[in-house]
């Protein structure tokens, strides 16, 4: 399951568990989320980096609806 970082509280961080739901949906394991409203940072390990690309598409769909306007990927490792 992916590990939450907020810099928010309650909301932000029941929004923070869901979308580590999301991104379990999509085997992306591990991922460390950081709020920035209005930008969600997710850091992934670079082994999964080709992978969270390849369903890009597919997770902003899913991710937008909890009030982020973008989604992005660290491309820092883990």
């Amino acid at each position: 399951m992916a590990k939450e970082h907020s810099l928010g509280q309650g909301e932000n961080q029941t929004s923070l568990k869901e979308i580590a739901q999301v991104l379990h949906e999509f085997q992306i394991e591990d991922a460390v989320l950081f709020d920035h409203a209005p930008v969600l940072r997710i850091q992934i390990s670079e082994a999964q980096f080709a992978h969270a690309l390849q369903v890009r598409e597919a997770l902003v769909e899913r991710i937008k609806p909890f009030g982020y306007r973008f989604i992005a990927l660290d491309l820092d490792e883990l």
